[in-house]
């Protein structure tokens, strides 16, 4: 009989690839690698501006700011029913959020707290646009009682799935895999904003599952971690 380490290992081990990374099916595999791929272009894309940016004194965080203000028109506009301008604010938003971290870059003004402040608006933005979405919800018919939990359940998925992450980061544990991450999010609250309510709601489910299944892959990933490199306090 397996002892109760035995199990844990077991489930562990399952849940890890070769590597000892969390296991993602095969799909999401091929979706993680072509949007790391496509950073580079991204970056190259944004870079025109980002020195047009630094000639005229435009600071890293400003431009944090201003996104975190793009997201939160969005909220407003999907809580009015103005889902596709709220879809236009959001990819402004994220245009916005590439866009600090260029002009850090070019412009030698990376910094500690940039990097914590960048961290925080991320969090901030989905708050934004998943209470919209929620005040929607509230105000119509449509999915009422469900759909403001599933907000809530999503939204509470988001931030756990960030928490696990700093946590881990803060005792030196690396924590960068997982299903479902912030890209991913912003890419499926896009989807839902630019179908409407109907589709948003199965979209909703789909991210409160997956984003509480992805702290959970984070999870295994730092006890495999911490278990084979005898992690201690």
């Amino acid at each position: 009989m397996l002892s109760g380490n035995g199990i844990e290992a077991g489930c562990v081990k399952e849940l890890l690839d070769s590597e000892g990374q969390p296991y993602l099916p095969g799909n999401f595999n091929k979706v993680r690698e072509m949007l790391e791929g496509l950073k580079p272009l991204y970056n190259a894309t944004l870079k025109p501006a980002a020195l047009a940016f630094n000639k005229v004194g435009i600071h890293p965080n400003h431009i944090t700011v201003a996104g975190v203000f793009l997201f939160i028109g969005a909220g407003y506009y999907a809580a009015i029913d103005k889902w596709i301008v709220a879809l236009w604010l959001v990819i402004a938003g994220g245009l916005f959020d590439g866009l600090d971290g260029v002009l850090a870059r070019e412009s030698g003004k990376k910094s500690v707290f940039g990097a914590i402040l960048d961290s925080c608006c991320d969090r901030l933005t989905e708050i934004a646009v998943i209470a919209g979405v929620l005040f929607y919800y509230l105000s119509h018919d449509i999915h009422s009682y469900w759909g403001v939990i599933l907000c809530f359940t999503a939204v509470s998925g988001s931030l756990m799935v960030s928490y696990v992450k700093a946590r881990c980061e803060g005792m030196d544990v690396p924590c960068k895999s997982g299903i479902l991450q912030r890209p991913e999010r912003i890419i499926l609250l896009c989807a839902g904003l630019c179908f409407g309510p109907e589709i948003m709601f199965w979209i909703l489910i789909g991210i409160s599952v997956l984003s509480f299944f992805t702290s959970f892959q984070r999870l295994v990933e730092a006890s495999s971690y911490c278990k084979s490199n005898k992690k201690t306090v």
